[in-house]
């Protein structure tokens, strides 16, 4: 922790030399906490930012390890946002909800707790905390600083993928800290390509000293999202080690496929379409859920609309056929609905559907080839309506 009382005023480590320090603990010098009011050690070494420490284990919401990095991005961020409002607190505790915000922002038209997330905690705990916040009427404001593994896609945990946003521009983000740069690394139009894998525009960087709250993304050229042009060759790949790292008779999905008289290997190039953005919120392949989307529904009904559509995606989740990812960072009502919406108007733009009012119908009957010469000739008549997306 960077803060502690000094006879009753707050006392912050940062705002004095490591030689003052030295001299305040020579004199002994008394610091308590200002949550439990136990006595203090500050720790000042060579390397690390000056901090202190409870003398003996107390049972205070204090009380936690804390990295460098975590005492390095505290200290960044709260000079830089102090420079832009006059109300910031560090390790604010809020006695409603017993726990300490890392740094807190008063403004005109809003409270702002930012939690800064260098360890990997419990999902269900940035769930709970987020809520509590909501409910006191707090804006929480999540910033992760763990490194992520990067070259051509962009591989991200269960966890990290939980600090996964949305915004319209942007559509999926995520926002990186790096503390030892003094820079933000904001990660947009993510879409996966298996379940840890995903594609991105290429990072957008911003230096700590231009932060603000929202964020403001700094005037820089124009930079494109990810080309959609490879996006066959991952379908092919998922495809591929399915049928050889899985086995038939144990997999629920190809038990399926194969059941309803279809071959895997073959299933038509309009199954396994890229449902951007919404779609990132699936776990799932696009190959599985759109196929139990074909089996359900689009195969059998005359007509569908999105309703039905969604009803039958619903109906796989509460099977547990289907799996979503755990964005807690956003709200994610009728996302569901969205997919839905987003891939039939897909198959309408690639000339599978057509719109008749307000529901859809096949142009053409289902036909899935059932054998390479077949898959050749679907390729060939499906590539020149599809490829015009692929250019996106």
């Amino acid at each position: 922790m960077l803060t502690a009382l000094l006879n009753q005023q707050v006392f912050t480590t940062f705002h004095y030399s490591r030689e003052e320090l030295r001299g305040l603990r020579r004199k002994g010098v008394s610091f308590v906490c200002p949550r439990c009011s136990s006595r203090l050690t500050m720790k000042i070494g060579s390397r690390n930012i000056p901090h202190f420490a409870h003398m003996s284990h107390a049972d205070c919401e204090l009380v936690r390890g804390e990295t460098p990095q975590h005492l390095l991005s505290k200290q960044l961020l709260y000079d830089r946002l102090s420079s832009l409002y006059e109300n910031v607190s560090l390790e604010h505790y809020i006695k409603e909800l017993k726990q300490v915000a890392d740094i807190y922002v008063k403004t005109d038209t809003a409270d702002i707790a930012i939690e800064i997330q260098c360890s990997t905690i419990p999902i269900s705990e940035i769930v709970g905390r987020t809520y509590g916040y909501h409910r006191q009427g707090i804006t929480p404001f999540w910033i992760l600083t763990q490194s992520l593994k990067s070259k051509k896609l962009l591989n991200l945990t269960t966890f990290q993928q939980a600090f996964i946003r949305y915004s319209p521009p942007l559509d999926y983000f995520l926002l990186q800290f790096l503390p030892d740069r003094g820079i933000f690394q904001l990660y947009t139009h993510l879409f996966p390509v298996s379940g840890t894998a995903f594609m991105s525009a290429a990072p957008i960087i911003i230096p700590v000293s231009k932060f603000t709250l929202p964020i403001s993304i700094p005037d820089a050229p124009v930079l494109h999202p990810y080309s959609l042009s490879t996006w066959t060759n991952f379908r092919t790949k998922w495809v591929y080690n399915k049928i050889h790292f899985n086995k038939t008779r144990t997999d629920v999905f190809l038990r399926e496929v194969y059941g309803e008289g279809d071959t895997f290997l073959y299933l038509p190039l309009f199954i396994g379409l890229p449902v951007i953005p919404h779609g990132i919120h699936i776990r799932n392949h696009e190959v599985e859920w759109q196929y139990y989307l074909w089996k359900d529904c689009l195969k059998k009904d005359r007509l569908f609309s999105v309703e039905s559509v969604s009803k039958a995606l619903y109906r796989r989740l509460i099977k547990g056929h289907i799996e979503l990812r755990s964005f807690p960072l956003q709200k994610s009502d009728e996302v569901i609905k969205r997919i839905a919406d987003g891939y039939l108007r897909l198959l309408e733009e690639v000339h599978v559907l057509r719109k008749v009012n307000d529901t859809f119908q096949l142009i053409e009957p289902w036909s899935c080839p059932d054998h390479f010469s077949a898959f050749e000739k679907h390729q060939h008549d499906f590539f020149p309506k599809w490829k015009h997306i692929l250019k996106k």
